[in-house]
């Protein structure tokens, strides 16, 4: 599974079909890169933008977990 895959993986548990299109939009503003090529060197990093901008659809609890979820992948 590659690291796109893994975090996708993630995403669509707490997104559902929204989670390609965050995703890619959270990669791309915050992290700058396109969300197919991350590594998970960057896993930290996307996981602390994605909280925050989660929090717009999602409850709080939910976006924390996600992203803590996100951070923890290798």
């Amino acid at each position: 599974m590659s690291a796109y895959d893994s975090v996708l993986a993630v995403t669509k548990t707490y997104l559902g079909p929204a989670a390609e299109s965050f995703l890619m939009r959270q990669c791309q503003v915050g992290i700058g890169t396109e969300a197919t090529k991350i590594t998970p060197a960057q896993f930290k990093a996307l996981a602390a933008w994605v909280e925050v901008a989660a929090c717009r659809f999602i409850e709080r609890p939910k976006a924390e977990e996600m992203s803590k979820r996100i951070a923890k992948l290798t």
